[in-house]
């Protein structure tokens, strides 16, 4: 008998050591929140003259991309703190698009970088907050935002049938081009020519 209660003892001692130590682990922070993002990628997106024409009146845009760029010098703390106006800039961005805009790949990127917000405010509000997490969706966020550039410069692109049709083009100007030059040279040989009067024999 006295060896089952010192049996059931130490199980309990050992119990009440594994309760304390998981609470001092959930005590602790997930990672250091003072740390600032250490953005994974090199890439820069910088969109065609004729994107850039497309989004020039988009505030939506211009904002969205005036956040993502701050969001490269942030700390974990400030990502925190800006988590839910980045959400609202992001369903902005979805909810505006302009019309010109409005391709199947555009929306799917846009609700792409929607969900990434989404899930950034979600990590944000927990009460136990995990920096790397965190960290890792803004690093997300940046990519998918320079994805979503991609897209709007692909509407621009021309195709290769686009690109046929365009050297047809310049071919046809460069063959009027030539024949009016031809013309315009072949009138000032026939006004410069001299004219040579007959002499009259006496």
């Amino acid at each position: 008998m006295k060896k089952i209660l010192l049996l059931l003892s130490v199980l309990l001692l050992i119990g009440c050591k594994k309760e304390n130590a998981d609470a001092e682990t959930a005590a602790e922070p997930q990672g250091n929140f003072s740390d600032q993002l250490q953005v994974t990628t090199n890439r820069t997106v910088t969109l065609l003259p004729e994107a850039k024409t497309e989004v020039s009146q988009w505030l939506a845009y211009a904002t969205a991309q005036d956040e993502i760029g701050s969001l490269r010098q942030k700390t974990g703390s400030e990502i925190v703190g800006t988590s839910n106006s980045l959400m609202q800039i992001m369903e902005n961005l979805r909810t505006t698009l302009p019309d010109t805009l409005q391709t199947p790949a555009v929306i799917a990127r846009a609700n792409v970088l929607l969900t990434k917000a989404k899930v950034l405010h979600q990590l944000s509000a927990k009460k136990r907050k995990n920096a790397q997490e965190i960290f890792e969706v803004a690093n997300d966020l940046i990519v998918e935002f320079d994805n979503f550039k991609l897209q709007l410069n692909e509407l621009f692109l021309k195709s290769p049938g686009d690109f046929e049709l365009e050297l047809d083009q310049e071919f046809e100007e460069a063959k009027e081009q030539q024949r009016r030059t031809r013309d315009s040279i072949a009138r000032d040989t026939l006004r410069q020519r001299p004219l040579f009067k007959k002499s009259v024999v006496q």
